[in-house]
C-alpha cells in the first residue's frame, strides 16, 4: 500500500519500508534521541502478550525512523515524541521520497485515529486524525440499543427527535446470511439505514415516502389508510418536533437525525468484513460528501447476546466468552478493512466467573482454562483497535427471570482498565444494565464514570426515559397524566410508522412490519392491557394486522378510562410502579410488599394453560358475535 492509504486507513503492523539504497545513508543522521523514544515505545508491545491475539498484535520494526511502535491508544506525550520524530523525518527525506518509492506491507492490525507512523504520514494529512469516533459523532450522552425487532427506523427516529436519545443502534444483522448471494431478501427485510435528507424531505412532504416502501410486508401494514391520514400523520410528527426543540416552526434547521450504528452478529473474520462493507455500500455511507452525516457511522459486532439461539449461532456472548482469540480477530479485522471514519465497536458482558467454569458452562474456556477478567478484556479490546466499547454489567447468565442487578462497579472497573490501557483518559465507554428511569440515569453516570448511558427494556416502555420530567412514574403527578404519557407514546409510534413504516426483519415476510409495530404497543400499554385482557388478546391475534385497526384498538383502550376519576385510577393495579413491562421479570427483585408467586407444579401449570386458552376462545367467539350483528 501506498503512505498516503495506510495513513488513510489508519492501521499497522509488521511493517517493511522500501527506499532507494541511497536514502540508506541518511538513516544515522536521524536524532538519537528520536530513536531512544521510540524504543521506550516498544515496552508497550509486550503487554499483548497476555491477550489471546497476541499473536495479532506484537510488532517488529524494520527501522524506528518508519515505524513506531506506538501503542494503539497512546497517550498524548508519546504522540508528541512521535510527531517530533516524523518532522525530522520529513526534513531528511521530502525533497526525495515519493509515494511510488515506499513501500509499507502491512498485516491486519491498524493505527487509530491521530496514532499513525510515520512512513504512513510522509505524504498525506489528515485533517482529522485529532479527533476521535465519539468525538466525530457528538458525544454521545444517551444511547438507544440494538434490539431484535425493535430498533427500528421509527422507534429510533421517534425517540431521537422527541426524547433526547443521541445515537441509536439498529437491530443486529446475521453476517452470513446478509452476505448469501440468494440473500437480496433478507438484506431488504433488515437494514434501515438511509440518508439523513431521504428522512428530512419525506417529513417535509418534500419526497414521496414511497421510496422507502420496499416491502409487501410494509404495504400490508398501511392497509386502509388514506392519504388524508398519512398527511395528518406527518403534521403531527411535524408540530411534536417543533414543540420539543421550542422552535414552534415546521422548517428543515429542526429536524435533526441523528447518527446511527449497525450492530452485526459473526464469528468469521472475512464474513463480518464482508457484510460490513455491504451493509456502508447499500445505505449510501461509502460515497457521503465530506462534512456530512453518514447514514451509518459505525459497525458494532454482538458480544453481549445471551440467548441460547446465541450459542448455536457462535455470536453474542458465547462467542466472547468461549472463543476469545476468535472474537479479537474479527474486531482486528474490521478495524483494518473499513474506511477509518468508520467506527468499529463492541457491545459486550461482564466475563464469566471461575465458578462458571469450574461448572462446565463455558465451552472451550472450561476444558481446563481460566475465563477472562475485566481487565484482561477490556486490554485486549482495545489492543484490536476499536473505537468504542458498550458494557452490560451482567453475565450472560443473568437473564430474562434470571436477571440481577446491573454491577456498575464491575462497569467502572471496565472505564477505568480501558482508559489506563489504552492511554487516553476520555477512552468511549458506555454503560448498559440497571436503568429504569431518568434518575437512574445520572445515578450510573456518577458510579461508572462511563462516556453515555444506553438502554434498551425501559426505553420500549417509556420512549421518554432520558428526558427529564418524562423517565419515570414519579415524574407524573397523577395516575391520569401516567395513563395519557403511555397512550400518548403509542399514538406517536403509529405516526411514525404510518410515514416509516419498519421493516419486517425476521418477522415475517406478509405481516412482520406490523408484528414490529405490535411488539411496541404490547410495551407501551402493557400496564392497561393488563387490566383490559379482551383487548390484550385481540392486540395478540394476527387478525389485527395494520396500523388502522391498532389505532382503532388504543382508541378502545382510551375510551375505558374516560370516565375513571383519579381516586378510581390510583386504586388500580396499572398505577403501581410494578406493573410496568420493564418489571415483569423484576417484581421478585423489588423491595415492594408483593410476595413472590409460589411455585406450581407441571400438573396446576397445564391447567391453568388450558384455563387461558379456553378464555382466549370465549373472547375470540364474543367478537365474532358482536361483528355478525
Amino acid at each position: 500500500s501506498a503512505p498516503s492509504e495506510v495513513s488513510q486507513r489508519h492501521r499497522y503492523k509488521e511493517s517493511y519500508v522500501v527506499v532507494p539504497h541511497m536514502l540508506l545513508l541518511l538513516l544515522p543522521l536521524v536524532s538519537a534521541a528520536a530513536v531512544g523514544a521510540l524504543k521506550n515505545e516498544e515496552a508497550m508491545v509486550a503487554g499483548a502478550k497476555r491477550c489471546p491475539i497476541n499473536s495479532i498484535a506484537r510488532t517488529k520494526i524494520s527501522h524506528p525512523c518508519f515505524c513506531s511502535t506506538v501503542h494503539p491508544r497512546a497517550n498524548d506525550r508519546r504522540e508528541t515524541r512521535s510527531a517530533r520524530t516524523i518532522d525530522r523525518m520529513k526534513t531528511c527525506f521530502r525533497s526525495n521520497v515519493h509515494t511510488n518509492q515506499v513501500k509499507v506491507v502491512h498485516t491486519s492490525t491498524f493505527i487509530p485515529r491521530g496514532r499513525t507512523f510515520a512512513a504512513a504520514t510522509i505524504n498525506g494529512e489528515d485533517e482529522s486524525a485529532s479527533e476521535s469516533f465519539y468525538q466525530r459523532i457528538n458525544s454521545p450522552k444517551h444511547i438507544l440499543a440494538p434490539m431484535v425487532a425493535q430498533s427500528d427506523l421509527p422507534f429510533r427516529l421517534m425517540c431521537e427527535q422527541l426524547y433526547n436519545v443521541h445515537l441509536s443502534y439498529t437491530q443486529m444483522i446475521h453476517a452470513v446470511n446478509f452476505v448469501e448471494e440468494n440473500g437480496e431478501i433478507f438484506r431488504t427485510n433488515h437494514l434501515d439505514a438511509y440518508h439523513q435528507s431521504i428522512i428530512k424531505d419525506i417529513l417535509l412532504g418534500q419526497e414521496d415516502r414511497g421510496m422507502l416502501l420496499l416491502t409487501l410486508s410494509q404495504l400490508n401494514a398501511l392497509k386502509g389508510l388514506s392519504d388524508d391520514e398519512v398527511e395528518r400523520a406527518r403534521k403531527r410528527i411535524l408540530a411534536a418536533i417543533g414543540k420539543n426543540n421550542g422552535s414552534g416552526t415546521n422548517s428543515e434547521p429542526t429536524i435533526e437525525i441523528k447518527p446511527t450504528i449497525v450492530q452485526i452478529a459473526s464469528h468469521d473474520p472475512e464474513v463480518a468484513v464482508q457484510a460490513a462493507m455491504m451493509i456502508l455500500e447499500r445505505s449510501g455511507s461509502m460515497s457521503c460528501k465530506s462534512g456530512a452525516t453518514s447514514p451509518v457511522t459505525g459497525i458494532d459486532l454482538n458480544l453481549g447476546c445471551p440467548q441460547s439461539i446465541a450459542r448455536k449461532g457462535r455470536y453474542g456472548s458465547f462467542l466472547h466468552d468461549d472463543s476469545p482469540g476468535l472474537t479479537y480477530s474479527v474486531l482486528t479485522k474490521l478495524r483494518s478493512k473499513l474506511p477509518p471514519e468508520i467506527g468499529v465497536t463492541a457491545k459486550i458482558r461482564l466475563p464469566p466467573t471461575q465458578a462458571h467454569a469450574d461448572a462446565g458452562k463455558l465451552g472451550n474456556i472450561s476444558n481446563g482454562n481460566s475465563p477472562q477478567t475485566i481487565d484482561e478484556r477490556m486490554r485486549c479490546l482495545i489492543d484490536c483497535g476499536v473505537d468504542l466499547i458498550t458494557v452490560h454489567g451482567r453475565t450472560r447468565f443473568e437473564n430474562k427471570v434470571a436477571v440481577g442487578a446491573a454491577d456498575w462497579d464491575a462497569i467502572k472497573q471496565s472505564v477505568d482498565s480501558a482508559r489506563a490501557h489504552s492511554g487516553d483518559e476520555h477512552f468511549p465507554i458506555f454503560a448498559n444494565g440497571g436503568i429504569e428511569c431518568w434518575d437512574d440515569v445520572g445515578k450510573c453516570f456518577d458510579k461508572t464514570n462511563a462516556s453515555g448511558v444506553m438502554s434498551s427494556e425501559s426505553l420500549l416502555e417509556v420512549p421518554g426515559l432520558f428526558s427529564p420530567g418524562e423517565g419515570e412514574i414519579a415524574r407524573c403527578a397523577t395516575a391520569k397524566a401516567l395513563l395519557e404519557r403511555q397512550l400518548g407514546y403509542a399514538d406517536m409510534y403509529l405516526d411514525y410508522a404510518t410515514i416509516f413504516p419498519p421493516l419486517p426483519g425476521s418477522l415475517g415476510t406478509r405481516g412482520g412490519s406490523f408484528n414490529v409495530i405490535r411488539s411496541h404497543l404490547f410495551k407501551f400499554v402493557h400496564r392497561y392491557l393488563e387490566e383490559n385482557t379482551d383487548l390484550r388478546s385481540w392486540l395478540g391475534n394476527q387478525e389485527l394486522n395494520t396500523i388502522k385497526q391498532a389505532r382503532d384498538l388504543i382508541t378502545d383502550l382510551r375510551s375505558r378510562y374516560e370516565k375513571t376519576d383519579e381516586e378510581q385510577l390510583r386504586l388500580k393495579n396499572s398505577w403501581s410502579s410494578d406493573s410496568g413491562w420493564y418489571r415483569r421479570h423484576r417484581r421478585q427483585d423489588t423491595n415492594q410488599q408483593n410476595e413472590p408467586a409460589p411455585s406450581l407444579s407441571v400438573k396446576e401449570r397445564k391447567l391453568l394453560a388450558k384455563l387461558r386458552i379456553k378464555k382466549m376462545q370465549e373472547e375470540r367467539m364474543k367478537r365474532s358475535i358482536k361483528t355478525v350483528f
